[in-house]
């Protein structure tokens, strides 16, 4: 009889869980089932390193808002503050699954529960944690009057996974031997793609509900599209040249990004809205196309940074190496071009981090000027090295320069005093710009700042206009009410500022006085 009720609920587990194996042919009543490991809610997982002996750190250290991640992947790392050791913390959905093996012996049900065998790979899970679940099963097998008690133990074996076998509370973190990093690092990435690509999703771009196997999420912001509207979207832009373009097709990305980051309102650094390199072969996209987009992407942070010094050979014209700009490896873009330099709340942190390692007295000193550091510039492409002053090849640091006024040709003053009068530079990257016709409203061709052609002022693009009529509490600019001047543009005459003078306008007609024309 009790061979019969092992036959049966053997039979049934099979129907209900067709994943089940038999790891021994001679032995059919041992089974064993995978079983996943989907916390109801991601979780936190710290790798304590070397230098943390202490207890895991505050979970939301390191953490991006919403689950959304800042470095393009299911891992999130943060650190602490200046001074104290990494943290390794990432916010993980999957764990790798646990390897359940049941063997129903010949007096079971009646007179002996199954014996229970569970283990990971790797061996993440506790091994208290493991004795405690394999302690359950002979104990379920008490409480249910010892009938069969299979079904019953795998799943609260499943329950139990959504839990984290109690191993994680709210707000805690769970900490794992740093030497299975990388294999649970691994298993996440792997379930979170096989887990996308069995979904339905509607692309943002057609509209088509796509299987996730034909669509890519995108890594910063998590919006979903069809692989091939992306690759017609980013093939179009990066051959035309339009790198603006290469970011989240959906409209107001950014803005959504940056309002969740800083929710109270404090300013805090834009999130970057420009698509890597990497993703961009993730999609994927031709490996010559993606080279084209690095190298368009650094020339243009070259061209739009008015500090850049270019090399001046002719037959080179390379730019200077630069700490701020560094020439791209690969397909890889560097570190220091991916961020803007802005002035932000987070840079004024940074800078009193700084002051605290300078030693007493020193803080607000400026560093010490360095004649040779400032002057001495190399060419990034033929390895020249010049003074960036007179443009000549180098010529010490005890060699006064500068290239004097009466060097210069008579074309090259012409065309500077030409600029001067008639071009106004863009206020963020310097850019000189020459209105052609239309209003004073304008928008750099190189960055897209927008500004104002009169005073080189910079202009609220959700508003560009208020610049030129009265401020909400009453104040006016110099340039109230001046919105339409050099409508047909600036440098018809020769002579006349960008300010207020009279390009495009008809002249006055000549009006003779009597007296005059006597003397005519």
């Amino acid at each position: 009889m009790a061979e019969t009720e092992r036959d049966t609920e053997l039979q049934t587990l099979e129907a209900i869980f067709p994943e089940i194996q038999t790891p021994n042919k001679d032995d059919p009543y041992t089974i064993a089932l995978e079983l996943p490991v989907t916390p109801s809610k991601p979780v936190i997982v710290y790798f304590p390193t070397a230098s943390n002996d202490g207890p895991p750190p505050d979970p939301t250290v390191g953490r991006a808002p919403n689950g959304v991640n800042p470095h393009a992947g299911p891992a999130i790392a943060g650190g602490g503050q200046q001074g104290e050791p990494q943290v390794d913390s990432h916010e993980l959905a999957h764990l790798p699954s646990i390897r359940l093996e049941l063997s129903f012996g010949p007096r079971y049900p009646q007179e002996e529960p199954p014996k229970v065998s569970i283990s990971t790979n790797p061996p993440w899970l506790p091994s208290e944690t493991i004795k405690k679940l394999q302690d359950d099963g002979p104990r379920l097998w008490e409480d249910m009057g010892r009938d069969m008690v299979g079904f019953s133990y795998i799943d609260h074996i499943q329950q139990a996974a959504e839990e984290i076998f109690g191993l994680v509370g709210d707000g805690d973190a769970l900490e794992v031997d740093p030497s299975h990093r990388i294999a649970i690092l691994d298993y996440d990435i792997r379930a979170r793609r096989a887990a996308f690509e069995k979904g339905t999703f509607e692309c943002g771009v057609c509209l088509d509900p796509k299987k996730g196997a034909f669509c890519h999420k995108m890594m910063d912001c998590g919006h979903v599209f069809c692989v091939e509207c992306l690759q017609d979207f980013y093939n179009s832009a990066i051959k035309e040249g339009n790198l603006a373009a290469v970011k989240c097709p959906a409209p107001n990305c950014a803005k959504e990004r940056e309002k969740s980051r800083s929710p109270s309102g404090r300013k805090r650094k834009k999130p970057k809205v420009f698509i890597s390199p990497s993703e961009l072969l993730q999609i994927p996209i031709d490996e010559n196309t993606v080279r084209r987009y690095v190298t368009l992407k650094y020339k243009t942070e070259l061209e739009s940074d008015k500090n850049t010094i270019y090399c001046p050979r002719q037959w080179c014209n390379g730019a200077a190496r630069s700490k701020r700009h560094k020439r791209p490896t690969g397909l890889e873009l560097a570190d220091a071009s991916e961020d803007d330099e802005s002035s932000t709340s987070e840079d004024d942190d940074d800078d009193d981090d700084d002051n605290e390692e300078m030693p007493e007295g020193e803080v607000g000193k400026s560093k010490p000027y360095n004649k040779t550091e400032d002057l001495l510039s190399i060419c990034d492409t033929c390895s020249f090295a010049f003074c960036s002053r007179c443009m000549q090849s180098w010529h010490g640091e005890f060699v006064g320069c500068r290239r004097p006024k009466e060097e210069l040709t008579a074309e090259e003053l012409a065309t500077i005093e030409y600029m001067k009068a008639h071009t106004t530079p863009c206020p963020t990257c310097a850019a000189p710009a020459q209105k052609t016709h239309g209003c004073n409203h304008m928008i750099c061709y190189r960055c897209q700042t927008h500004f104002c052609y009169l005073c080189s002022a910079w202009l609220d693009p959700g508003n560009p206009y208020q610049h030129f009529n009265t401020a909400p509490d009453g104040r006016v600019t110099s340039c109230f009410m001046r919105l339409w001047e050099l409508e047909l543009g600036d440098g018809a005459d020769v002579g006349y500022g960008f300010a207020g003078g009279g390009a495009g306008r008809p002249a006055p007609p000549v009006v003779f006085d009597e007296r005059v024309e006597q003397f005519i």
